[in-house]
């Protein structure tokens, strides 16, 4: 199977598609709405041959439906027929537990993705959390939504928004203990110092989360249950 990767952003949607070595992007926005980037996507991604799709939503997903329209985009997503649009089966997970699911082997994995807003992922022992990490206290008066998305980067600078990571890397560490803490979304690149103990990753490798939703993909398949995704090991790799 080739697998249609979609990354919805709050700035830009990413595409990428097994079998090709370039990805293509589009601008996203606050009125985007489903529909309007499916044909996007459709207008975009012309010439490329796949066989299903994994969309990465930045939003709650469960059981592989939008359960919410997102903050970031416009409205009509939950209700929006994504598999009458393109015509080929179509799997939905929240964007930062598909960038979590690509770097995943075993253990516990935290991935923290610093973009237009904040993603947010723990996967423990085969089963892939997301979490809405953007309400989450980083001080008394505020969120890490409000230290760490992109607009706060452009407001109190590079320097002092690096200082918030730092903060909320050790904070989630203390929660949560992790084996390894990934960093990626579009903003990570921006770290002069990586904290302590924590990767950076590329938006690229998504592509591998992207085909982890599809069995027969990977030596690591993902199936949806309620709010979370349930790893199975698998005996063919790619």
């Amino acid at each position: 199977m080739n697998i249609l990767m979609l990354d919805v952003g709050g700035t830009s949607v990413k595409m990428m598609v097994s079998g090709e070595r370039r990805s293509r992007k589009f601008s996203s926005g606050r009125r985007l709405t489903g529909a309007q980037m499916a044909e996007r996507v459709k207008a975009h991604g012309q010439g490329w041959d796949y066989d299903a799709v994994s969309l990465g939503f930045p939003g709650i997903v469960r059981d592989g439906r939008i359960a919410n329209d997102p903050l970031n985009l416009g409205g009509g997503w939950t209700d929006f027929d994504f598999e009458g649009a393109f015509g080929k089966p179509v799997r939905v997970i929240n964007d930062a537990a598909m960038q979590a699911l690509a770097h995943y082997e075993e253990g516990r994995m935290l991935f923290l993705g610093l973009g237009t807003s904040v993603g947010c992922t723990l996967v423990a022992d085969d089963t892939v959390v997301p979490m809405e990490a953007g309400a989450q206290r980083l001080s008394e008066r505020h969120t890490f939504a409000d230290r760490l998305s992109r607009a706060a980067l452009e407001s109190i600078g590079r320097k002092r928004w690096e200082t918030h990571v730092w903060e909320a890397v050790e904070l989630l560490r203390d929660m949560f203990f992790p084996d390894r803490i990934m960093l990626g979304g579009g903003n990570a690149k921006k770290l002069e110092a990586m904290p302590p103990g924590c990767r950076l990753r590329d938006n690229k490798h998504a592509l591998r989360g992207a085909l982890r939703l599809w069995p027969g993909q990977d030596h690591l398949h993902a199936e949806p249950h309620g709010t979370t995704w349930r790893i199975e090991r698998q005996a063919t790799p790619v």
